[in-house]
């Protein structure tokens, strides 16, 4: 055999390696692996991952929790309009006054952004978005063509 031939190596060794029997795992080990499967399957529900919950208490707990965002929300709100907050708010005021420059600098650079963006026209928008996803679907292409040609090489024969 000539070594300076890859493709006949791999073939050699490829072959001489699907000829091995095939090893059994330890003993030991195969009852861990089994007890942690059936340890695993006998958890209640709670204590799975949330894809394995029952659907209606997935969508109980999506409820659950826009509740509960929505209720912050308007307590956040509340507290924010009432006397003592404004009153506290307005003390720190005072010292935050070096943030009002760089508020007015983000203000006017947002006004002015939008300003630009409102004077394109759309179409021009809208073909720039669908030329950027076209080519950002031909380089997703690109890649998996070269994955394919560069994988179709390296399987066994």
């Amino acid at each position: 055999m000539n070594p300076n031939d890859p493709d006949k190596l791999e073939s050699l060794i490829h072959r001489t390696l699907r000829s091995q029997p095939d090893r059994r795992a330890p003993s030991s080990l195969e009852a861990r692996v089994l007890g942690e499967i059936h340890r695993r399957a006998a958890l209640p529900w709670w204590r799975k991952a949330y894809a394995e919950w029952p659907s209606t208490v997935r969508a109980g707990f999506f409820a659950a929790s826009a509740v509960a965002a929505a209720f912050v929300f308007i307590v956040l709100s509340a507290v924010g309009q009432s006397a003592p907050f404004i009153r506290v708010a307005g003390q720190f005021a005072g010292q935050l006054d070096w943030v009002a420059p760089a508020r007015q600098l983000a203000g006017s650079l947002a006004g002015s952004f939008g300003t630009v963006i409102r004077a394109i026209p759309p179409a021009w928008l809208y073909g720039t978005i669908a030329a950027v996803a076209a080519l950002y679907g031909t380089l997703g292409a690109m890649g998996a063509v070269t994955y394919r040609a560069l994988a179709s090489g390296r399987r066994a024969p």
